[in-house]
């Protein structure tokens, strides 16, 4: 959503600020909630970052006083996916009325909208009930027995060199079998020194160089599962079949059972 959108609407729809605490304290959108990244991952089986289980998400939105009618729109940074992480997990959960705001703080305050310093009350609730939503998120079993399927993408969200296993953030380097590389960066653009997402046009054109197309069930990830949140909010808006694989590198790279290529790229040597 924009921030015109926002603005109109600011007083009708629940704002959310998944920055860090301090970050918030600063300064934010007036009647915004602050609920930190801590509040919306959960750790099982070793793997960090998962979404959180139907009874964890329920007692989140009581805690902040969310109802399944509210709508709801959360921020960052302009850079920071972690309000598309958020929103994945809400519309994971079912609650479809749920969305980023397009260059989150920044382009707000860069526009002079209402801001605030004293945090905003929190009104709880109780009884939220979870509603089965669309099938947006993978795990491990599910990619793995589609590798080589022509009619499943797996793309990979992250930096290049996360990629081809120069920059190793896990057990191990590399990346999964046949995925595309596309880094989710690159959905967005600089508008008058605020990073916002690019047009449908572009983003297309950049989908259909590296071989994504509308056809594919696609699965994005990245090292735990943020950054592919984005790309998969913004695949969903576009009509795309678009699941997130939470568990994302660190659970995959993580467990030596599961294949991983390395396309390391070594310097030629002048002699």
């Amino acid at each position: 959503m924009t921030t015109d959108w926002l603005a109109k609407r600011r007083h009708q729809v629940k704002i959310v600020d998944v920055r860090v605490t301090p970050m918030y304290l600063l300064g934010h959108i007036d009647g915004a909630l602050s609920i930190p990244k801590q509040q919306f991952l959960s750790t099982r089986g070793g793997v960090k970052s998962l979404v959180p289980t139907v009874s964890e998400f329920a007692s989140l939105m009581d805690r902040y006083g969310i109802t399944p009618d509210t709508t709801v729109v959360a921020y960052a940074e302009d850079d920071n996916p972690y309000a598309a992480r958020f929103i994945w997990t809400l519309r994971y959960h079912g609650h479809e009325r749920a969305y980023v705001l397009d260059g989150g703080f920044n382009k707000w305050a860069k526009e002079n909208g209402p801001t605030a310093f004293l945090p905003t009350k929190v009104v709880s609730t109780a009884g939220y009930h979870c509603q089965p939503g669309r099938d947006i998120r993978a795990e491990t079993d599910y990619i793995l027995t589609r590798l080589g399927n022509p009619g499943v993408m797996v793309w990979d969200t992250r930096s290049y060199k996360e990629f081809d296993g120069s920059d190793i953030r896990a057990e191990r380097g590399g990346h999964i079998p046949g995925a595309v590389h596309l880094d989710w960066t690159n959905l967005q653009k600089e508008v008058d020194g605020v990073r916002v997402l690019k047009s449908e046009e572009e983003i297309r054109a950049l989908l259909t160089a590296v071989g994504i197309t509308p056809e594919q069930d696609i699965v994005a990830h990245c090292q735990t599962g943020i950054r592919s949140s984005y790309a998969t909010l913004v695949l969903l808006g576009l009509g795309y079949r678009v699941e997130n694989y939470d568990g994302s590198w660190i659970e995959w790279a993580n467990n030596k059972a599961l294949p991983v290529n390395r396309t390391i790229r070594t310097a030629s040597r002048s002699h």
